[in-house]
């Protein structure tokens, strides 16, 4: 009898310790997340214009919310957003950002370029992560960071940041 309390002892255990090790593991794998980002202004602007375009430089910081925690947190960052008169002051952004998770951060660019219509700005990048996010690399797509609450598509793996100056080899104009 001794020996059927301890087997199914140790089978509770083993079941409790695999169903803890499942859940730690699922939240250390590979996933495709979502969530919404919340973005504003995080300080004054510096303006350069003349006739053709303006150029403004400016710190930003974000509210980001992920279905996985590893991509949540604050995210500042810097912006460079070059408007163009000529296109009715039509924008193209890049951006440099350092997102704020729990274990760690994550460091790299984004850009963004108005829609057509000027109402929405889509955008998109990809940060690597440091500390306990070392070796993971989070891709993303903002739907329209123009709305308060933009939602935010990605994706969040083991690995390094696609190699896009090596596959997508640019040649200059002429």
């Amino acid at each position: 009898m001794r020996v059927l309390r301890l087997a199914l002892a140790g089978t509770v255990v083993l079941t409790l310790l695999g169903g803890l090790g499942s859940g730690a593991l699922a939240q250390e794998s590979d996933a495709h997340v979502t969530g919404t980002m919340a973005c504003g202004l995080a300080g004054d602007s510096t303006v350069v214009a003349d006739e053709s375009l303006t150029l403004y430089l400016d710190p930003g910081r974000c509210t980001v919310t992920m279905s996985d925690p590893r991509v949540s947190g604050v995210m500042d960052s810097d912006l460079q957003e070059v408007c163009f008169e000529d296109l009715n002051h039509a924008c193209l952004f890049h951006i440099t950002s350092v997102l704020t998770g729990p274990d760690g951060t994550w460091v790299g660019t984004a850009g963004s370029i108005h829609d057509a219509s000027l109402t929405a700005l889509p955008a998109w990048g990809t940060l690597v992560g440091t500390g306990a996010y070392e070796g993971w690399t989070f891709t993303f797509h903002a739907s329209n960071l123009m709305d308060a609450t933009a939602e935010v598509s990605g994706i969040l793996y083991e690995g390094p940041p696609p190699p896009w100056a090596e596959a997508v080899p640019l040649a200059p104009a002429e």
